[in-house]
């Protein structure tokens, strides 16, 4: 046996550090405190079980797997072994191990099915395999286990969400607000519960992407609120001056202004929950409008059959753009296809990656086009269609009615796309194509290239079908 007595030592002043969000050092200051703890005394099992929920925390997955098992290694209670089963199993889970994650999980339950973390992380796995009666069943009584945790209801509103119980999952999904939006909850007035007569104040807190998918909510908001202001992202700001011409009572505000005078506050995404809509109602929202900007096409490469617009990154702040960005070099694959020519229309800290390849022949750079959501409004509508990652982009194709191909992640994924193709939300011309269990791009753009090819072949064969019919004519 090791020093436990300066193990232990090492532990809880690792634990002091992290549980202290006072400087962004300290997980760092933690991890050496945990390791210390580890050396101090390698027969601890919990020394190695805090190791390794301080690994997970850092984002090393894979080390931290390996942590847990050692932990497994010591000797241990039933209690200690189903917790470590339960933090190894959501390990592999975000390291793409999902069997192995499961056969964790479940051994966790089978030694104490009274841990509320294991319940949620199998909802998780469940919902990667689109098994969404599970996904809400373990998430349900992972809540119940532990309704304070901000945590499992969230999870539990992403299982309703995914399942298509749109109101209870919006309602659920406030709860990121005490979860990870802790700055919401400083605002000088209280939340909007759809009260009418209120003058209220609206905001983003999402990506803009969520804004506009959202924004299709603000009319009936206006019709029971006394006034809104709203925070507006840059790149939305001149569409909804067009979107909203027709309301009286809102006032756009640019991203950074000063606090407004108001009686609550409230978000884009949270206009379902206050406003109480039913599932059908949410699902029959529609869309705003956006002007229609007809610009000069000499952008365009001349003599190609097909004009794809393409995007392969989202914002890194997302936290499921580890999952969802794609290496622009798959996209290389659609050139396979003859007559096609790409289009970049990635903007951001992504815009430069094709150039970056060499790519500046194949993927034609449109981002210096582009200073807002209107530009790539008036750029969509001469393009045939767009293939991207789960992005912004999407849900402007959406609000446009553009033909849109999505290269979806396993394990990213948006709720909007949901489990099933035939069921996507406010999505009508959308089509995925996800990545199977290996979360590898190359067979999912080697069924694209094929439907490429397929549409391809289809439009040589209407138009031999109309120079005959017209041949006919003569």
């Amino acid at each position: 046996m090791g020093d436990r007595k300066t193990a232990v030592q090492f532990h809880n002043q690792g634990v002091a550090a992290a549980k202290d969000k006072s400087a962004s050092t300290n997980l760092a200051t933690a991890f050496q405190l945990f390791a210390s703890a580890c050396h101090a005394d390698p027969t601890w099992a919990h020394g190695y079980y805090q190791y390794g929920n301080n690994l997970s925390e850092l984002a090393n997955y894979k080390t931290s797997i390996a942590a847990y098992h050692r932990a497994l290694q010591c000797q241990i209670t039933k209690h200690e072994e189903a917790r470590i089963y339960a933090n190894l199993g959501w390990s592999l889970y975000v390291d793409g191990q999902i069997e192995e994650s499961l056969k964790a999980l479940n051994r966790s339950l089978e030694l104490d099915d009274t841990y509320p973390g294991t319940w949620t992380n199998l909802s998780q796995c469940y919902s990667l395999l689109d098994d969404e009666e599970n996904a809400i069943k373990h998430a349900k009584r992972g809540f119940e286990l532990d309704p304070d945790n901000p945590v499992s209801e969230a999870a539990y509103a992403f299982a309703l969400l995914f399942g298509r119980r749109l109101q209870e999952g919006f309602e659920r999904f406030e709860i990121r607000f005490k979860w990870r939006l802790h700055q919401f909850l400083q605002y000088p007035y209280p939340k909007w519960l759809g009260e009418p007569d209120k003058i209220v104040f609206l905001v983003a807190d999402q990506g803009f992407g969520d804004t506009l998918c959202f924004a299709r909510f603000v009319h009936a908001a206006s019709k029971r609120a006394k006034f809104i202001h709203a925070y507006v992202q840059p790149e939305l700001m001149r569409l909804f001056m067009h979107a909203f011409v027709d309301i009286p009572n809102i006032n756009l505000l640019p991203f950074g202004s000063s606090f407004p005078q108001a009686d609550a506050w409230t978000t884009f995404v949270s206009l379902p929950f206050a406003l109480r809509l039913s599932d059908e109602e949410i699902r029959a929202a529609k869309q705003i409008s956006y002007p229609v900007l007809h610009l000069p096409t000499t952008w365009m490469v001349p003599d190609q059959k097909l004009h794809i617009g393409i995007q392969w990154g989202g914002s890194k702040l997302n936290d499921i753009d580890k999952y969802r960005t794609i290496p622009v070099e798959y996209f290389l694959e659609l050139c396979r296809v003859p007559g096609v020519h790409l289009y970049s229309i990635q903007v951001g800290e992504h815009a430069e990656e094709a150039n970056a390849i060499g790519a500046h022949a194949l993927i034609k750079n449109l981002s210096p086009y582009i200073r807002d959501v209107c530009d790539t409004v008036s750029l969509l509508r001469d393009l045939d269609l767009v293939i991207c990652c789960e992005s912004a982009l999407g849900h402007i194709c959406a609000m446009v009615k553009k033909e849109c191909w999505i290269a979806s992640s396993f394990q990213g994924r948006d709720y909007r796309i949901g489990h099933r193709a035939d069921d996507m939300l406010w999505s009508p011309r959308h089509r995925v194509f996800r990545q199977g269990k290996d979360r590898q791009w190359g067979p999912v753009f080697n069924r694209i290239v094929e439907a490429l090819n397929e549409r391809v072949g289809a439009g040589e064969k209407q138009d031999r079908l109309q120079g005959q019919r017209a041949a006919v004519l003569v």
